[in-house]
């Protein structure tokens, strides 16, 4: 209890992201599940400044184990005397909390990880509403999509990003300029360009054949775009919104095509055996690449003109929770959504539905304020992951 009688609420900072108010027994809770790190920060009234969770509860704080993506507390709300925007990605899953490889299982716990955990996180906040939610029924709204072939002409995207690359610097050069990647990676990252360039180059010299390179460079193209993702999350929201929904895009492309390029698609993007394929020549170049540029786009914005998003409101997942449930998610289906490692470990075919229709319902909502802070939280793990 405060001094002045009303309960105590408290507030939590990590990795730049602030969180609460949290009520003492929420805090409690927090602590006795384990999710409180050393160096989170905690503040409550009567405090002058942040202090170090290990400081304020040193028992718990020097051996807390890191928390899995997401286990933060909810409502998110800078405190009262030390608000500032925050914009950094929620922390990575531990080995720990991954768990260790069961056969061909535990491979796929390792490579949805990332973009599970930060969609999980979001549907940790649903969960809690699974009473209310029960029975509500209906039809998902309709959602506005943006033209996937807006962010560059059809023929730039209809050509091969990762294929032709086994030449020579220049005319690997001449080749990656009539796609529309490229041309955005050259115009915004001159030097790192050039290195790729070199890169291939070398990579031919030694024997790797088309195939091996464009993997190579796909590997390449998400290390570029995870060192950027602070930038990309700092864009104009219609930047955001074609990022949104040219992912959204694919996934239903994918899907027509079978559970087994979805799931590649999610749990590997574009370095994903199967999507390097198609990014080499395909019927879903154009759009695979239409996302990817989507993504350096946005990048480009951010770069220039940072932007800070709002965390999204207990009221923006409750929106969100209804038109999933219209859409026929049951109570165990926000259950399995809210926790990343059943969800890394759920049948391809439900993870597919899962990441699709969350996103469809993002997409749909009425309320642009909440679909704003929506979307911007969901896409940390698309681009950072």
């Amino acid at each position: 209890m405060s001094a002045q009688g009303s309960p105590t609420q408290w507030f939590l900072a990590r990795d730049g992201q602030q969180f609460g108010p949290i009520s003492e027994t929420e805090l409690a809770k927090f602590i006795e599940l384990g999710h409180l790190q050393p160096h989170d920060l905690l503040w409550r009234e009567g405090f002058p400044d942040w202090r170090p969770a290990q400081v304020v509860f040193p028992a718990r704080g020097a051996g807390a184990p890191r928390p899995a993506a997401g286990h933060v507390p909810s409502r998110t709300q800078a405190a009262p005397e030390n608000r500032r925007a925050a914009r950094t990605a929620r922390p990575a899953q531990s080995e720990d909390e991954a768990g260790a490889p069961r056969g061909g299982r535990g491979k796929q716990v390792a490579v949805l990880a990332v973009l599970l955990a930060g969609l999980a996180g979001a549907g940790w906040l649903l969960y809690p509403h699974r009473d209310r939610l029960a029975g509500i029924i209906g039809s998902i709204s309709s959602f506005a999509r943006s033209d996937a072939f807006s962010v560059a002409d059809r023929k730039s995207l209809q050509a091969p990003p990762l294929a032709g690359l086994g030449q020579s610097p220049q005319a690997t050069d001449a080749a990656l300029q009539n796609t529309a990647l490229w041309r955005v990676i050259k115009r915004e990252f001159p030097d790192w360009y050039a290195q790729r360039l070199d890169e291939a180059a070398s990579l031919a010299r030694s024997g790797k054949d088309d195939a091996a390179i464009g993997q190579q460079m796909a590997r390449r193209i998400v290390e570029l775009r995870r060192q950027q993702a602070a930038s990309a999350l700092s864009a104009t929201l219609p930047r955001l919104k074609m990022v949104a929904t040219t992912f959204y895009d694919n996934l239903v492309k994918l899907r027509q095509l079978g559970t087994h390029a979805c799931f590649g698609f999610i749990s590997g993007g574009e370095a994903n055996p199967v999507i390097v394929k198609m990014l080499q020549g395909s019927d879903q170049t154009a759009h695979l690449q239409a996302q990817l540029t989507a993504v350096f786009e946005a990048i480009a914005d951010g770069r220039k003109q940072p932007r800070v998003y709002p965390q999204p409101r207990q009221t923006d997942y409750d929106m969100l929770a209804s038109d999933l449930t219209k859409m026929g998610w049951t109570p165990a289906d926000m259950q399995l959504f809210s926790n990343e490692r059943a969800l890394a470990q759920a049948q391809p075919e439900k993870v597919c539905q899962m990441v699709h229709d969350w996103f469809a319902a993002q997409l749909g909502l009425s309320d642009q304020e909440a679909q704003m802070r929506l979307l911007v939280e969901s896409l940390r793990p698309v681009v950072a992951g």
